[in-house]
């Protein structure tokens, strides 16, 4: 039987990208405000061959959008905490349903996956207060469709590379990553040190809602 939810990890048929493509993704994720003149001139390409590029990446949905990284703790957004959530798998599809808009829809929700596993869903979330992540499990456990959940909060952010951008040469250049060299392996075992040294802890398991 297929599993639920494994349409969306199959591979989507896209139009692979060629040499000078790839240059110019792994350029605008670094800096999307570069000027075409300036990129034209690192590709050896005209300003308008760069500009009907960039285009036609657009349209095909290669690259997605434009937008400014922001520092959450700027706005008082200093809690961070991944939530892992299981359904009751006797719901009605309208069940699920509701839990996934009351999770998309709310503004400190940042993310949703599908996820194979005991799990159905995990949550990232954003947010000022711990409350803030009770809050939202109220919300979910309303339905009456939430088995349990399980939170676990970020004590320090180790390494964050955000979702593919910027990109290092090798992931988008078709061949085999290399594996870290000795001098990057060192400096990630440091950090993990150094995360390590920090609050044990951060994880809250959420018992099963209980039915009336």
């Amino acid at each position: 039987m297929r599993a639920k939810g494994a349409e969306n990890l199959a591979v989507k048929d896209v139009k692979p990208l060629d040499a000078t493509d790839r240059r110019l993704v792994v350029s605008l994720s670094r800096d999307g405000r570069r000027a075409a003149a300036d990129l034209a001139k690192e590709l050896g390409l005209s300003r308008q061959a760069v500009t009907d590029r960039i285009r036609d990446l657009e349209r095909r949905g290669v690259i997605r959008g434009y937008r400014a990284d922001i520092d959450p703790a700027a706005l008082g957004l200093g809690v961070r905490a991944q939530v892992r959530i299981s359904l009751d798998g006797k719901i009605a599809a309208g069940k699920e349903r509701d839990v996934l808009e009351r999770l998309t829809a709310h503004p400190m929700v940042r993310s949703v996956y599908r996820v194979s596993g005991e799990d159905c869903f995990v949550a990232e979330v954003v947010c000022r207060r711990i409350e803030d992540v009770s809050a939202i499990l109220g919300d979910l456990q309303a339905t009456r469709a939430v088995a349990s959940s399980r939170t676990a909060f970020v004590l320090e952010a180790v390494m964050e590379k955000g979702l593919l951008g910027p990109l290092e040469p090798a992931l988008v250049d078709g061949e085999a990553v290399a594996a870290p060299t000795q001098r990057q392996q060192r400096s990630a075992a440091n950090s993990l040190r150094r995360a390590q040294r920090g609050v044990q802890g951060g994880a809250a398991q959420h018992p099963p809602v209980r039915r009336r």
